[in-house]
């Protein structure tokens, strides 16, 4: 028998399909293209640029079909939404680096950057414990302006184009 080549996505969007079934829903043809782009986009990204992405194979795909999806995908634990700057929400697939609780809104750019820390999770869990809390979820939401930015004029991180989100390999 061969090796099982299934990525973490492959794994995420076969529980996104089973989550739909569960609830009865059908996974059609435009929730297939939705959820594949989404479970397999290696940065943080809101509903525009998924919806220009998802775009690039039907070009009839809706926004709010993309909202609708993208708030099933929330709820079958498959995908993260992080709170960007104002009421921008960005979203990252829950095996990605940009799938932790801790992250950076740069306000000047309004990328997402994630804070890799793991004593983080830790240090604020035993402070609820110590507190007489049970903790079961631990975020963390900073928002930001770059210095860089602010200094020279020019930040590194910022990325070309426009898609939202930090690259890969790009931190805090």
């Amino acid at each position: 028998m061969g090796e099982s080549t299934e990525t973490p996505a492959d794994y995420l969007i076969a529980q996104a399909y089973a989550f739909w079934r569960t609830k009865g829903s059908s996974v059609t043809v435009v929730r297939k293209i939705i959820c594949e782009v989404a479970l397999r986009a290696e940065d943080a990204f809101d509903a525009e640029t998924l919806l220009a992405r998802c775009r690039c194979e039907d070009s009839q795909i809706s926004l709010s079909t993309v909202y609708r999806t993208l708030g099933h995908l929330v709820e079958a634990r498959v995908l993260h939404e992080v709170q960007g700057v104002g009421e921008k929400k960005c979203y990252a697939p829950a095996t990605s680096q940009y799938a932790g609780q801790s992250h950076v809104v740069c306000q000047d750019c309004k990328q997402v950057f994630p804070l890799e820390d793991p004593c983080l999770v830790l240090r604020e869990g035993a402070l609820a414990r110590k507190q007489g809390f049970s903790p079961k979820n631990v975020s963390l939401r900073l928002e930001a302006s770059c210095d860089q930015l602010n200094e020279l004029g020019i930040c590194d991180r910022k990325k070309n184009g426009s898609d939202k989100g930090a690259k890969s390999g790009q931190g805090s």
